[in-house]
């Protein structure tokens, strides 16, 4: 899961100090670490000389070498810091080269004059050029990585949601069956209630038809279906 920060983009001059500050003293920190740790394999003391003295940088003894490479091992340790504290791939020159500037400052200093060993200028471009691109592929990296959003406000509305219309759907379900049910007895009434009168009315002036039939076997045959009762159904048929 990628972490990821929002900071505001205007001018916080206390931010920015505080950034410089933490960057410089951080890093002179693990500097301290791993030249205690090469001292320690070498057997030569610990001295502030080898941060602050630019001819203490060399190149034509081991030793030089030694703290050649301490310094570059510094620097790319050095990077996991800068996108921890500044955290913006266009930002990570303008850190490296501030930290690089005070170092300078710091050299000129302590060694009371400006540094001029051939050695100490090209161990800090290759330390720049280290910082910087390595600071910016890791912050690029980073802000390229998904931002996760826990949606659970999200869920829990969707969820409840889904709960309302499967109670919706069943209670419409519930609904139609129930007029299904009342539609088919209310039907069945109406049949019940119309089929004994059809079926009286049929009867009755069946039977009066046979009635008048038998009875007209005994009369002539010119007034054998005079007698049948039609009226009887005609009035069935207007019911």
């Amino acid at each position: 899961m990628a972490v990821s920060s929002f900071r505001s983009s205007r001018w916080d001059p206390i931010l920015i100090i505080a950034q410089i500050a933490a960057l410089q003293s951080l890093i002179y920190i693990i500097l301290s670490i791993i030249l205690l740790a090469a001292t320690i394999l070498t057997g030569t003391e610990l001295s502030l000389d080898l941060i602050f003295v630019d001819t203490e940088i060399r190149a034509d003894t081991g030793f030089g070498w030694t703290v050649l490479i301490v310094w570059m091992v510094s620097a790319c340790a050095s990077i996991p810091l800068l996108v921890l504290i500044v955290q913006r791939a266009k930002q990570i020159l303008d850190f490296v080269l501030t930290f690089h500037f005070f170092h300078l400052v710091f050299v000129w200093k302590v060694s009371r004059h400006f540094p001029i060993s051939f050695a100490w200028w090209v161990l800090q471009v290759v330390d720049i050029l280290i910082m910087t691109l390595g600071g910016e592929w890791a912050c690029m990296h980073r802000e390229m990585k998904p931002i996760m959003i826990h949606s659970n406000n999200n869920n829990t509305r969707q969820q409840a949601s889904g709960s309302t219309s499967i109670v919706m759907d069943d209670h419409n379900d519930d609904s139609a069956e129930i007029g299904k049910k009342k539609r088919k007895t209310s039907d069945a009434n109406v049949e019940d209630s119309v089929e004994p009168e059809d079926k009286g009315s049929l009867l009755t002036a069946m039977s009066k038809a046979k009635k008048a039939l038998s009875s007209g076997h005994s009369g002539s045959s010119s007034h054998r279906y005079d007698v049948i009762p039609m009226k009887d159904i005609d009035a069935h048929n207007e019911v």
